[in-house]
């Protein structure tokens, strides 16, 4: 039956359940039991006879004359349950299979018992209607076939892929432990501003919007980074945040425009700490999660065992793309990427091209975790340098599986020096670079009143549970990802 006609079908049952005096859509249900809970002690249940009250939505449905069985699914389990007409009643029984549909939320009370080929089996002596479902469940019109379906309707894909599901409920029991790892490790859990004057804290494109009431444009956070420091400045040694954060840039398997981020702050520490605290971050996690510290992620078998690998940034560039950072000029560097097919922005530098040809070429080599350090200067307008005449700074990335998990410096707390960087990228951005930094005037006020050394960390939590749940893309563990509307 075409999709309106069904439509037109289950509103005429609408109407007859009103004109019953019947509400299809009542407030609360005086459900006693979760299904789990019942297939969990069924036994126990039925041996003391029990009177429940379940609820679910109805899944399916099987006449035999004087007898309908149903399943009915609550997210905790599905269980059978068996109307008979002799039980509830002529007159309720028919009205019952006039005005059910699969999809249906229901209220059903009776006892347990198990039929004859030891189905676990609700016996109805009374029902009622919680929700009257107007559009049918996929499979019944043409099933949820395309891919992009799930992701639009991903209240659907839950309902018919349990394998999503649970992947789901993983994400959220790694945020879980994440969020017990730091409060473990003494940090406290903080919120800073999404809406920003001024978008800091990444080299990122900015969501721009404006406010009314005070008529002045506003960004939606690239990151919470300058915020948080502000609060080293202020004292609190040890904290974090898990948040959403935005930017104005491409979509791929790796990427969303709104994702969700951890950024933690330790005062009085640097990257070398912030390296073996990662470490024991993702031995935590996977023993955890799965009892040992090795994973299976996109065919490869990944360890985390202690200590992980380390390589200069340097070293991975020549090592691939047979340019020495110290030693070759910018030019050279757009050559090399002239030569991969690459497309260079003008407003580029050296460091930037070096790093897009370091994606290009390295990072999808690099599946067991390793610690890529050391990074040019003006990768990292927010990173303290290795010394004062150095030309890198104290950075890591850390890569896994082929994507950057983590990224964490030891920070810059000299007001003098981030104003320089800061200058910097204003004239970046004045060249045409939209994801320089810009010069956060209020920031530097509050490093000239004095940060304490420390160390941060940002980790893309979804490419993270991308990662431990064993998924290609993010938009298998993003419950809404962005999609272009249809039409």
């Amino acid at each position: 039956m075409p999709l309106d006609e069904i439509l037109v079908a289950r509103l005429e049952k609408l109407e007859k359940l009103k004109k019953a005096g019947i509400d299809p859509y009542p407030a609360k249900s005086w459900r006693t039991h979760t299904i789990g809970d019942v297939l969990e002690d069924f036994e126990g249940l039925m041996a003391d006879k029990k009177f429940l009250v379940l609820a679910g939505r109805v899944l399916a449905v099987r006449g035999h004359g004087g007898s309908t069985f149903l399943n009915i699914d609550d997210g905790s389990g599905s269980v059978q349950v068996y109307f008979k007409k002799d039980l509830v009643g002529d007159r309720e029984y028919n009205f019952f299979i006039e005005t059910i549909d699969i999809g249906d939320f229901l209220e059903v009370s009776g006892s347990l018992f198990l039929t004859k080929k030891s189905e676990r089996t609700l016996q109805v002596e009374k029902y009622r209607l919680l929700t009257k479902a107007l559009l049918p469940l996929p499979e019944k019109w043409h099933g949820l076939q395309d891919v992009e379906d799930r992701f639009r309707k991903r209240y659907l894909d839950l309902i018919f892929n349990p394998e999503v599901k649970e992947k789901f409920l993983l994400r959220f029991k790694i945020i879980d432990l994440v969020r017990q790892f730091f409060k473990e490790n003494n940090y406290l859990e903080v919120e800073t501003p999404i809406l920003q004057p001024l978008p800091g804290g990444a080299t990122a494109r900015p969501f721009k919007t404006h406010m009314n009431d005070l008529d002045i444009d506003l960004y939606l956070r690239v990151a919470p980074e300058l915020y948080l420091k502000r609060l080293l400045v202020g004292g609190l040694e040890r904290i974090f945040e898990i948040g959403k954060n935005f930017r104005n840039e491409g979509m791929d398997k790796e990427h969303n425009p709104e994702f969700t981020m951890l950024e933690a702050y330790a005062a009085y520490q640097d990257y070398e700490w912030l390296m073996k605290l990662t470490e024991n971050l993702f031995e935590f996690l996977t023993m955890e999660l799965y009892g040992q510290t090795s994973i299976k992620y996109d065919g490869n078998t990944i360890n985390f065992r202690k200590p992980f690998a380390r390589m200069e940034f340097n070293d991975v560039v020549k090592k691939y793309s047979g340019l020495d950072y110290e030693h070759a000029d910018e030019e050279a560097f757009r050559g090399k990427a002239q030569e991969l097919g690459m497309q260079i922005d003008k407003a580029m530098t050296k460091g930037n091209i070096a790093d897009e040809i370091f994606k290009k070429l390295a990072r999808h080599e690099m599946i067991d975790p390793v610690f890529v350090i050391n990074h040019p200067i003006d990768l990292s307008p927010l990173s303290k340098k290795l010394s004062s005449e150095s030309e890198n700074v104290a950075r890591f990335q850390l890569l896994v599986g082929g994507t950057e998990m983590a990224n964490a410096f030891s920070e810059l707390n000299d007001p003098i020096d981030q104003l320089e960087r800061f200058e910097n990228q204003e004239k970046m951005h004045e060249k045409g670079n939209e994801e320089a930094q810009r010069l956060d005037e209020e920031f530097i006020e509050a490093l000239e009143h004095g940060m304490p050394p420390a160390a941060g960390i940002g980790i893309g939590i979804d490419r993270l549970v991308a990662l431990l749940t064993d998924s290609r893309s993010l938009r298998e563990i993003l419950l809404f990802p962005t999609m272009k509307p249809r039409g």
